[in-house]
């Protein structure tokens, strides 16, 4: 059962069962409407697996394995499937993926799909020691990842009449970096792993490293003028804006992953101090932005869609509206963008923390990890619910004024 709302108002803008555009037959249950759902399948549902991947891989860290393992099988099925539903989607509707691929308001989403391959592949070897499949992987990703990053910045450069800047980019273009990064992490990963390969795994995997730490403070620079520059109003406030922070925690995880393993390369060996240096600088960005995102997201949750005094249970934890309420009810894929910067986050500063100089830095993922734990726990039930009301046709709880599905 739901929470009591009192506080709210109805939400006119409230997605429908389906594909949100409030078209009640797209929620039915039948085959018609999975097609319709596999059509309209949004690509940034692959925050999903980046999410659960990182947590996951988090918690191992943290030596929680009855938490970890169960989230890595869960992880990989979910990769496998939404694999599988992407390979329908272009073989059925080659057309509404090209479409989305120059869509400026759902193209970077179509990155996660990358990190979310690059995470499964860091878990493949973390959990599984799957070394192979984690190559073919990485080396796959390898070919994708410049094709698909200078077409989408192509089509954000050409065209006339262009909405402003602040209309059309938001923290999802920072998706370009934790893109960049997660090859620079799982090509360290596999460096000590596959014989004969290491000084050209440690070397394509440093140009990423490199490209993308410079290329965060260009990037970053375009996020935070969006925010300075245009109205920013409850609603607008949504997910991927958590980036800001998992692009530099990515950047962290990259450098604490590289860093030692350029001791074993010669020509590498003398740039490791430089890197681990330039490694804690972006984790010391990373916290920067915590307080600020989590004030932002407080104070969203807290006046999104809410007249007056918010709900007890909102109060108390605003996330929860992620997965639970009505009309209140916030969750849309884009949620995930949320999910992954805190658990890489934790993620990141355990590794930093495992090279002597930065030990101290342990304490901070030992508490931190369990909220990332907790607002993945939320975004899931979300999704859940979403899911039902393709798969059953059910009126549960639709999306909510803030992030509609």
């Amino acid at each position: 059962m739901d929470p009591t709302e009192h506080g709210s108002r109805p939400d006119d803008r409230a997605s429908q069962p389906g594909d949100g555009n409030g078209d009640p037959a797209r929620g039915a249950s039948s085959p018609a409407g999975v097609v319709d759902a596999i059509e309209t399948f949004d690509p940034a549902y692959f925050g999903l697996v980046m999410s659960t991947g990182i947590v996951s891989i988090a918690f191992r860290e943290l030596g929680v394995d009855a938490v970890a393992s169960p989230l890595a099988a869960f992880n990989v099925a979910c990769y496998a499937l939404l694999v599988g539903v992407l390979a329908v989607r272009v073989g059925l509707f080659p057309g509404r993926v090209l479409a989305d691929l120059r869509d400026r308001d759902r193209h970077w989403g179509s990155l996660t799909f990358v990190v979310g391959t690059n995470t499964v592949g860091v878990q493949l070897l973390t959990f599984f020691d799957a070394v192979g499949a984690a190559a073919v992987l990485w080396v796959s990703m390898t070919a994708v990842t410049p094709a698909l990053l200078y077409y989408l910045f192509v089509t954000e450069f050409v065209g006339a009449g262009k909405p402003a800047v602040s209309e059309r980019i938001d923290g999802a273009f920072l998706l370009v970096i934790v893109c960049m990064q997660s090859l620079a992490i799982l090509g360290g990963s596999l460096s000590g792993a596959v014989d004969g390969y290491t000084t050209e795994i440690v070397l394509l995997s440093m140009s990423y490293f490199g490209a993308g730490y410079v290329l965060y403070f260009v990037v970053v620079t375009v996020v935070t003028y969006r925010l300075l520059e245009g109205a920013v109003r409850p609603e607008d406030w949504t997910g991927p804006y958590w980036i800001t922070m998992g692009a530099a925690a990515i950047t962290t995880l990259a450098g604490a992953t590289l860093g030692p393993r350029l001791g074993t390369v010669p020509a590498w060996e003398s740039y490791a101090p430089v890197i681990l240096g330039i490694t804690f600088l972006a984790w010391a960005i990373a916290s920067w932005w915590i307080p600020l995102l989590l004030a932002l997201d407080v104070w969203s949750f807290l006046t999104d869609g809410v007249e007056g005094r918010p709900p007890v249970w909102v109060l108390l934890v605003p996330w929860s509206r992620l997965g639970f309420g009505r009309r209140l009810h916030s969750y849309a894929p884009t949620a995930w963008g949320r999910v992954f910067p805190m658990g890489m986050y934790t993620a990141c500063t355990l590794n930093l923390a495992g090279v002597g100089t930065f030990s101290p830095l342990s304490v901070v993922p030992a508490y931190w990890g369990w909220f990332a734990l907790l607002v993945w726990a939320f975004t899931l039930i979300g999704a859940t619910r979403a899911l039902a009301r393709v798969l059953l046709g059910s009126r549960v709880a639709p999306a909510g004024p803030s992030e509609s599905a």
